[in-house]
This record gives C-alpha cells, sequence and structure tokens, in this order.
C-alpha cells in the first residue's frame, strides 16, 4: 500500500513540463456507469507501444513520481497514467480489498487502448498498483502476452500490513469489527472505512500466484532500501517466486517506500531498463550464463554455440513461438576437433555439418573427417572470388568499419542461391542438429544464422547481439591474423586485423538496414531469389519453432 502524503497532492506539487502532448481521456468500464480518468503523454511513436502506470492506495495519475517517470519513458513508449475507481478524478467507490475492481479496470484501460491500435508494451505499478500489475499479468491469460511488468515497492507478505496499520488500529478492528482510515490524497481529507471483512480480504490475497505469469515476460522488481511500509525483504520473497530467468532486481539506496527525494532516480532506472542499452544488458546477463558452457564445449573447435532458446511474440494472433536451442548450431573452423570434441557432437545428434569456406580455404585448413558426421560443402563465394586480390578487396571493405563490413556483408547475397537452400531443404526434410560454419564463424555464419532467425521472427536486436557473442569468444588465431597481414599489405597493423576478426552489433544492425533497403522483408529476399513460396517458407518456420497459444509458465 502506498503511503498517502499531505505534501503529495496536486495543489501543492511542482510543475513539471511534460515531454509530448498530455491529453485527458475518460475511459468507460464496461458492465459499470463508470468512467476512469487518466492522461495519455504521447511523443507519437510509430511503435504504437503503450506503457499502462498504476497508483498505489489513495494515489492517483500524479501522485508522486509518476509525472517524471512518464517524461523519462517518453522516448521509449506513450504512457497512460490513470485513477482506479473511486480514485483522484475517477468515479466508483474507493474500495479497501476490491482487487478485482481493479482487474476490471486494467482490463478496461488495455482494451480501450487496443481498439485505439495500441500494442500494451508494459504495466508498470506502485505498491498496490504493483501487486495488481502482478497479479493481472498471472491471471488474466490476456492475449497477446503484456511483455513487461515493472514491479515497484511491491508487498508479498500481505499480513505485514497490521505492522502498518500499528496496534490502535487493529484494537479497534477487533472490538468493534472495523476502523476508519484516514488520509490526505489529492488534496482531499479521505476516510476509508476497513471492515473485518475487508481486512481479511486484503490478507488472504494470494501473491504466491506471480508464479503462474508466462516465464517469457520480463519482469523487473523494484524496491527502496529504507522502505518502512513494506519490508525489502518481500522484493526477496517475489523473486524467489518469479524465478523466472528475466527477472531482474533493483534496490534504490536509501530511498524509502514513495521513493521521496529519489524520485528522478528511480524513474531512470526503469526507463534505462527499457532503453537499448538496458535490453541489451538485460538479454546478455540471461545468455551468458548458456553461451559460456557451449563455447568451450567441443575440443578443438572455437566460436562454439546454440542459436536458440529465443522467445518471439507475435502481434498478429497473440500466441508465442519458441526458437528452440539445439538444432542450429554455429562455430569457426571446425576441421580439427578433438576425438573428445567429435564424441560431444555426436551426443548432441549432430550429423550434418554446412562448411562455408571456399576451396582455398579447405585445401589450407583442412576439412572435418568423422565417420558419423556428413560435410556439405557450400562455399559462400566461388573460388574466383575468393582468390587472393579478392581476399584483398574485401577485407579491405571490412577495414572500412561499419559500412565496410554491411558492404562484404551485402557482397555475399547474389550468391545465395548456392549456399542457403542446401541448409532450408535440411531443416525441413530431416529436422535434425546441424553446424554452419566459416573460418571465424562470423561473417558468413554470421549472415546464414541472421537469415535463419529472420525467417522465424526474432526481433533484430537479439539477431545482432547474438551475432556480437563472438567477440567474446575471441576465437582468432594467430594463422588467421598472420594471414589477413599479408593479404592487406603494410597498412593492416594488428590492431586492425584483430578488429576486422572481430564483431560488433552495429555491423549487423547496418547489413540488416541495407539489406531491407534492397531486398525488403525476408519473405520477399526468400520469394524473389530462391524462387520460394510462402507455404514452403512457413515450412521452414514449422520446422524450428514450437507454437504456444496462451503462454504460462507452468508449461
Amino acid at each position: 500500500m502506498s503511503e498517502p502524503s499531505s505534501n503529495s497532492t496536486t495543489a501543492t506539487r511542482p510543475t513539471i513540463e511534460a515531454i509530448g502532448s498530455l491529453t485527458t481521456i475518460r475511459v468507460p468500464v464496461p458492465g459499470t456507469p463508470f468512467h476512469l480518468a487518466g492522461i495519455l503523454q504521447s511523443t507519437n511513436h510509430t511503435s504504437r507501444r503503450l506503457g499502462i502506470i498504476c497508483h498505489g492506495s489513495l494515489g492517483h495519475k500524479n501522485y508522486l513520481f509518476q509525472p517524471t517517470l512518464a517524461n523519462a519513458l517518453a522516448p521509449y513508449m506513450d504512457t497512460f497514467r490513470f485513477d482506479f475507481r473511486g480514485n483522484g478524478d475517477s468515479e466508483g467507490e474507493m474500495g479497501y480489498s476490491n482487487w478485482s475492481d481493479d482487474q476490471a479496470d486494467l482490463d478496461a484501460v488495455i482494451g480501450h487502448f487496443e481498439r485505439q491500435g495500441y500494442s500494451i508494451h508494459a504495466l508498470i505499478g506502485h505498491s498496490r498498483g504493483a501487486i495488481s500489475s502482478l497479479n493481472y499479468a498471472a491471471t488474466s491469460n490476456h492475449v497477446p502476452m503484456i511483455p513487461y511488468i515493472v514491479s515497484l515497492s511491491s508487498r508479498f507478505h500481505m499480513a505485514d500490513v497490521k505492522r502498518k496499520h500499528g496496534p490502535e488500529l487493529m484494537e479497534l478492528l477487533e472490538k468493534q469489527g472495523h476502523f476508519d482510515w484516514r488520509a490526505r490524497a489529492a488534496g482531499k481529507d479521505i476516510t476509508l472505512r476497513v471492515t473485518q471483512q475487508h481486512f481479511d480480504d486484503f490478507l488472504n490475497f494470494d501473491t504466491t500466484a506471480v508464479a503462474h505469469i508466462p516465464s517469457m515476460t520480463n519482469i523487473l522488481l523494484v524496491h527502496g532500501s529504507d522502505d518502512d511500509v513494506v519490508p525489502v525483504k518481500d522484493i526477496g520473497e517475489l523473486q524467489t517466486h518469479l524465478s523466472h530467468a528475466r527477472t531482474a532486481l533493483r534496490i534504490i539506496t536509501s530511498a524509502d517506500h514513495n521513493y521521496k527525494k529519489h524520485y528522478n532516480e528511480v524513474s531512470q532506472v526503469v526507463a534505462h531498463y527499457f532503453s537499448a542499452e538496458g535490453r541489451k544488458a538485460e538479454w546478455s546477463r540471461r545468455i551468458l550464463p548458456n553461451w559460456k558452457a557451449w563455447v568451450h564445449a567441443i575440443g578443438g573447435v572455437l566460436n562454439f554455440r546454440t542459436v536458440g532458446d529465443i522467445w518471439i511474440p507475435s502481434a498478429s494472433d497473440g500466441t508465442v513461438s519458441y526458437l528452440r536451442p539445439g538444432i542450429i548450431y554455429r562455430c569457426a573452423d571446425i576441421s580439427k576437433p578433438t576425438p573428445e570434441g567429435i564424441k560431444v557432437l555426436e551426443t548432441l545428434n549432430i550429423r550434418d555439418v554446412f562448411d562455408l569456406r571456399s576451396n582455398s580455404e579447405t585445401e589450407r585448413r583442412g576439412t572435418l573427417e568423422a565417420e558419423n558426421i556428413k560435410r556439405h560443402h557450400i562455399p559462400v563465394f566461388s573460388d574466383v572470388d575468393y582468390s587472393p586480390a579478392q581476399i584483398a578487396v574485401r577485407f579491405t571493405m571490412y577495414l572500412g568499419g561499419t559500412e565496410g563490413f554491411a558492404k562484404a556483408y551485402m557482397s555475399m547475397l547474389p550468391n545465395v542461391k548456392h549456399f542457403l537452400p542446401p541448409i532450408l531443404e535440411h531443416i525441413v526434410k530431416k529436422r535434425t542438429p546441424f553446424i554452419v560454419h566459416c573460418t571465424a564463424g562470423k561473417d558468413r555464419t554470421g549472415v546464414v544464422c541472421a537469415f535463419l532467425q529472420m525467417i522465424c521472427g526474432v526481433s533484430e536486436e537479439e539477431i545482432a547481439w547474438e551475432y556480437e557473442l563472438t567477440r567474446r569468444c575471441m576465437a582468432i588465431k594467430e594463422e588467421d591474423v598472420r594471414f589477413l597481414k599479408n593479404a592487406l599489405g603494410e597498412e593492416a597493423t594488428d590492431e586492425k586485423v584483430r578488429g576486422v576478426l572481430s564483431t560488433n552489433e552495429e555491423y549487423m544492425f547496418r547489413f540488416l538496414e541495407e539489406f531491407h533497403a534492397k531486398y525488403g522483408t525476408i519473405n520477399d529476399f526468400l520469394m524473389n531469389e530462391l524462387d520460394m513460396t510462402m507455404e514452403q517458407i512457413q515450412e521452414v518456420r514449422d520446422a524450428l519453432l514450437v507454437t504456444i497459444p496462451v503462454p504460462r509458465a507452468v508449461m
């Protein structure tokens, strides 16, 4: 429950200059005569993403840090902050434990904006609003799934509210069956009568239901270290029940329950979570432990990993697809695995390897020889294209940084008919694990893996971040450094060559931008360049993805 404060009224609040436009909206609640009052703050995002900000008990749409938070979120989404029924300017009767009313109010707001063409991107709640937001994610079965939940100062142990109210009110409740909770909110003196039934309903609210929030939901839990309304230990209990890899925790040092003197800090913490930097940090936190387990799994092979374990929400039909790990594998040169490494490959049921290298590379470095694994040679470049002169031209492109990498990757696409169809045919017909590799496992392999992920609908951010993982692997052999220095001439220093052999997300972002500018969507590309039909493209998707109509954590 938020802590009402006489100095947090709309009358005395300093004016905050809003980023974007502010529109007052009244949302009807179906099945009732009530309307909910709220403020839409918009910067006309083309994504049409909306974050819904939910206040705590006795709060309102402009309570505490909410205007500051809406401003901080303006670069990433439009926001709607509203008054629950009976609060602020909304009609209806305020309640102490009317959880079902909170759910109905959220349903009304969400439905209203979805009909306006918005995609509900996040529920962001403070105190009681956080409890209701988490409960909505756990129990509403809303389709499509709401991808982000931000919980600020949420209570987990409901019985601790007795401590907050104090022994006098608890004694009154026991003697007369009710107590009057008096506070000042939104510039008004408020008295809320709490009966024994109301109090029992509050205590019996099942906060453990959060365990049923779909496991692909991104959840941010925030708490003040000096919160004396809801103990900081509650966030630990919440995190325990939200055992999803996508749950993150932030503690605001010295902040109380309402984040007084910390409005900017808590707003920036939430905003950073939605920023590109914040999203990448969370993705890395989830992915890196598994990646570290894979990268050295095959003795004698560098840069080995699986491409998968990715949830892909559909904006059109409300389903969520899962790109399974353990089907697509990628790595650097696999010509010299150790005997133990070959055993691991066989244990992973890998029986097919697609080699993207040219003939000159395979002659220089050798090829995989394993009795139970078949090598498919599908060079991206012909022998002429990979002549010493052309190597120098191509790697001179790489020396050009982001633009050079994008240009080099685009130069692969005229040959796409030679290297991509055999992989797609394997996916559809055999549906078994396979490896795709080149020399370093980053450029040609990176482009092929980008195509496979695009076919599945993986976001361009995740494609670029997955591509950049090679940089962490440092899959650089000294013989490659020497080879490239000789090909590039005197201007190629060790530092420049090592940069060419590394990866950066910006290289992939720029390539994808040029790809779409020239070829359109991935479907356009496959249909125009490979003469595939939509049915054939769907067959590839069906072989790689598992589709879940209504995702639940228990699945």
